[in-house]
């Protein structure tokens, strides 16, 4: 068994590349994101740090965490940002090597993809054997974000401002996959890594 990292800036094609590993490779996936949002429910380990921390604010009014709410406040204070980070991230990895372990022991899948835009900050990238870096040119993620999202432009340069740039992600990893918008394009290259 296999694990592969599929990180990349927001919008970069992450999930397409995932869903073509999960589709034509037979991988199972750990979501990070998916993880981190189950973890912050009222129920999840990392709910009361971050209630106490960032205050009742942050709640909805059936005691959920907002995550809009959360997210404002957070990203516009990089302080903010790095105490939930570091409240959150490792209490996710440790769910994620467990997944992992877990699949070690049954031996039921090739390969196990971490999906995550926050390799480099969250350290996730140490549990992988390797790293892809998906890559799609701003405007068009800029684009998609809009379109499928419906983000304005502020929503998405918070999110983009906070995430590791292009040059960062070229120079901790060296396995990229240029996403030029064309689905059989992308399959390609997986294959030929894969290969």
């Amino acid at each position: 068994m296999k694990v592969i990292g599929i990180t990349g800036g927001i919008g970069s094609g992450k999930s397409l590349v995932t869903q073509i590993m999960k589709e034509k490779y037979g991988a199972v996936v750990i979501n990070t994101d998916a993880i981190a949002k189950a973890q912050m429910e009222p129920d999840g380990v990392s709910y009361p740090e971050v209630v106490e921390y960032f205050g009742t604010g942050i709640l909805a009014e059936d005691g959920r965490i907002d995550r809009n709410k959360l997210a404002a406040v957070a990203f516009e204070d990089k302080n903010k940002l790095l105490k939930l980070n570091a409240i959150t991230h490792p209490k996710v990895l440790i769910e994620v090597k467990r997944v992992i372990e877990q699949h070690r022991e049954q031996k039921d899948v090739p390969y196990v993809i971490i999906e995550t835009a926050l390799m480099i900050e969250s350290g996730y990238d140490a549990v992988c054997d390797e790293v892809w870096y998906v890559y799609a040119p701003e405007e068009r993620r800029r684009e998609w974000l809009k379109k499928t999202r419906y983000f304005t432009d502020q929503k998405i340069n918070s999110i983009m401002s906070n995430q590791s740039k292009e040059e960062d992600f070229r120079s901790r990893f060296k396995i990229s996959i240029e996403n030029v918008g064309e689905i059989a394009d992308l399959e390609e290259q997986i294959k030929k890594l894969i290969d």
